[in-house]
């Protein structure tokens, strides 16, 4: 079964070598590498074209600056006649078997539509595993684990997976919403047929805090990222299904937003919470399931939903109560 790697490129001349020798030196040589050079102004361009001169595997595209989402869009049209599908970020590079052991579960277990896999994640000073249990999940369970936003490996990470092509067949990533992988990650597993298996394998290096990379930023702004699950309900209307799924990530997506605010100085974590009211507002009146949390986080949700500022107020004397034993 052919694999098509799609690779966005952007700014990342010190690691593009070693991401692409990494995926070229893979056990499992049947690919069809990706890269796309979204108007990198440094020499990604010439490094991508070069590697597709050595290697006849290897497809180099440019395009004008316009994101990570409109990168891995124009990936996927060349995906051609490749049967299963999978990305990686241009400053992170791979395992050297990853590809091979996924690749063979899928062709061994038909009934599977995505499989996942762990990543260690690389700092400058530390590497840290997350090495996952091996699991079996319905389509079902895949996606109450996801909206429930406490999985450090059913994640929004879309490069942490291998998809069978029908799964990802006309779905796109929304161009303009930085937080992109998140509503893309959560359309595939709802239209995904078959089942979800966890592989109890490290697969990805997974660079952190990379001086400008959007996970280097300190104050994310997520309003992107609500308007964006907002309007993915709007392509499946009637359907309460998964109206109730999108609303419940967007409600855990808001809930860890607003804990992360508060490890911030009080006024900065207000201030910052005023931006996000009227959100809060719209969600709150939307339907969401309570079956992903403990009793007493759905207790502690309905207060944040119903009374943000409050919330705010009691949770920050609570840290300082804390802080002075």
């Amino acid at each position: 079964m052919k694999l098509a790697v799609i690779v966005p490129v952007y700014k990342v001349e010190p690691y593009l070598r070693q991401c692409i020798e990494s995926i070229l030196s893979q056990s499992y040589q049947d690919l069809k590498v990706i890269l796309v050079d979204d108007g990198s102004p440094d020499n990604c361009g010439t490094i991508c074209d070069e590697y597709a001169a050595r290697d006849p595997r290897v497809l180099a595209l440019h395009k004008l600056n316009g994101g990570q989402s409109t990168a891995r869009n124009l990936g996927l049209q060349y995906v051609g006649d490749c049967q299963l599908i999978t990305f990686l970020d241009s400053d992170d590079w791979l395992e050297p078997d990853i590809y091979q052991q996924g690749v063979t579960y899928l062709v061994e277990h038909p009934e599977v539509d995505i499989i996942n896999y762990g990543y260690n994640r690389v700092t400058e000073d530390k590497t840290i595993p997350l090495l996952p249990s091996e699991e079996r999940l319905t389509r079902e369970e895949a996606l109450l684990r996801y909206v429930a936003t406490t999985s450090n490996i059913i994640n929004s990470m879309v490069w942490g997976r291998m998809y069978r092509r029908e799964v990802l067949q006309g779905l796109t990533f929304t161009e303009g919403c930085k937080w992109e992988d998140v509503v893309y990650v959560l359309e595939a597993l709802y239209r995904c047929t078959g089942e979800y298996h966890i592989l109890p394998l490290i697969g990805i290096n997974y660079r952190t805090l990379r001086p400008g990379a959007m996970t280097s930023e300190v104050l994310p702004d997520k309003h992107s990222l609500f308007a964006d699950i907002a309007a993915s309900t709007l392509r499946y209307p009637g359907d309460d299904e998964f109206k109730a799924l999108a609303n419940t990530l967007a409600v855990n997506c808001l809930w860890y937003h607003a804990k992360y605010l508060l490890t911030f100085p009080y006024s900065i974590a207000v201030r910052e919470l005023e931006r996000y009211l009227s959100t809060i507002k719209e969600i709150k009146n939307r339907p969401y399931l309570d079956e992903v949390y403990s009793r007493s986080k759905v207790r502690k949700v309905k207060f944040f939903l119903e009374h943000p500022r409050l919330y705010f107020r009691t949770r920050s004397l609570f840290r300082k109560l804390l802080s002075r034993k």
